[in-house]
């Protein structure tokens, strides 16, 4: 049973990575986009996000979501993935392309910014 509940909750890390991962991929096509058109209004950082979103979103929320470290409502998720201007089939597209590899990496990364906050 224990290795039944380790398995799922393994499972749901490598949800909330892969999401995060996905986040952060759209939030960069975006600060790309926002170099080539200055002049163009584009949703390219977390305070844009929660001042442009629809709903009540905090910056600590979207920090959250795009940390890979807590699990955000999909609620959340689709109201940051609709202000940065793309849609689910958009997300879906980048989620899916996630390789282990860089799932491996982004926990690296994540424990390494933790060991410099201890």
């Amino acid at each position: 049973m224990y290795l039944i509940a380790a398995m799922i909750k393994q499972g749901e890390k490598i949800i909330i990575i892969k999401t995060a991962i996905t986040l952060r991929t759209l939030l960069n096509r975006n600060k790309t986009l926002q170099l080539a058109e200055p002049n163009k209004d584009i949703v390219s950082s977390y305070e844009k996000i929660a001042i442009n979103s629809s709903s009540d979103l905090t910056k600590a929320t979207v920090n959250n979501a795009f940390s890979g470290v807590k699990r955000s409502a999909m609620t959340t998720i689709v109201v940051i993935i609709e202000c940065m201007g793309y849609n689910l089939s958009e997300f879906a597209a980048e989620y899916d392309k996630i390789t282990d590899e860089e799932i491996t990496s982004f926990q690296k990364e994540i424990i390494e910014e933790k060991n410099k906050k201890s």
